[in-house]
């Protein structure tokens, strides 16, 4: 009896022993998946380089918000960085390269990172318009006008080809003010500028500038590794079916009516010059000349020559 009480002894430890041992081999085996999944997953990363003011609210923020979305679906995982040009320059110089870039109209430097064969997208835009407390925009003038000079993009053009490249030039705040203030009668500005004016309950009106715009938020793929361009491209035109959201920031997009308020008054424009997406330092040069030299002729002879 006391050779049997011993001899299931030794079967209860060895078979505890076996189902320690297959647990342990579970939960490597477990861990050996997890680890698998995770390395499968797929990081795209995305630079918001800003240009020119957007309507309101972070653009990159945008993009972020899309991609947590985008990413329940895809299993990936989407890092959008803000970023401003000079930044975005000095990576790229180090070899620190996105995947994606979404840049303003008139960049320069980028052309050798960009996937061909991807199509470059606008995702959004703004546009240059001329705002005033009356509904009379019959006496615009350099004398009378005020002109947010914007950030990197050429607020100058648009003043050339509107007759007022000899009015004052403000930073954007201070702009609106004196426009509100009654120190001047018109405001050229932008998109910003309309919603400045609705969020503070002003009564006012717009006049669209048609004849130029570079206010372009562009989008290009840069990973040149095959699926992960694929999946890249595939988040830019997720980006692109979502635009009925742009109403978040206050940007507009092609020919989609979004808004009722002062912003409609921007919606479904076409420009008679624009800027392409990347072009190259001397034409920006050349661009620059033509600004300062008030050349109207030159100006719109660089801008058909594109």
């Amino acid at each position: 009896m006391k050779n049997i009480k011993m001899t299931l002894s030794a079967v209860c430890a060895v078979l505890c022993i076996a189902t320690i041992a297959g647990a342990a081999l579970c939960v490597k085996s477990e861990n050996k998946e997890s680890l698998a999944e995770e390395s499968s997953l797929q990081v795209i990363n995305i630079w918001q380089i800003d240009t020119f003011e957007g309507g309101k609210g972070s653009r990159a923020e945008y993009l972020r918000s899309l991609g947590q979305k985008f990413a329940a679906e895809n299993y990936t995982y989407i890092n959008v960085t803000s970023l401003n040009l000079a930044a975005a320059e000095e990576n790229l110089a180090n070899g620190v390269i996105p995947d994606i870039i979404s840049y303003g109209s008139g960049t320069c430097g980028l052309e050798s990172y960009i996937n061909e064969n991807y199509t470059t997208k606008v995702w959004c835009h703004g546009s240059y318009c001329l705002i005033s407390l009356t509904n009379d925009f019959s006496d615009v003038n350099p004398e009378n006008t005020i002109i947010n000079k914007g950030k990197d993009n050429l607020t100058a053009a648009a003043a050339l080809f509107s007759g007022l490249q000899q009015a004052v030039y403000e930073k954007p705040t201070a702009a609106y003010v004196k426009l509100i203030n009654g120190k001047y009668k018109y405001l050229l500005g932008t998109q910003r500028d309309v919603v400045r004016m609705i969020t503070r309950g002003e009564q006012f009106y717009v006049k669209p500038i048609t004849v130029f715009n570079d206010l372009y938020q562009n989008i290009s793929v840069t990973a040149q590794n095959s699926s992960k361009a694929d999946l890249c491209y595939k988040f830019i035109n997720y980006i692109l079916d979502n635009s009925a959201s742009l109403t978040s920031v206050c940007m507009l997009y092609g020919g989609m009516k979004l808004y009722d308020n002062r912003l409609a008054d921007l919606e479904g424009l076409s420009y008679e010059y624009t800027v392409p997406a990347i072009v190259s330092k001397d034409w920006k040069a050349s661009m620059q000349q033509a600004i300062n030299n008030c050349d109207t002729d030159m100006l719109k002879s660089l801008l058909k020559s594109l």
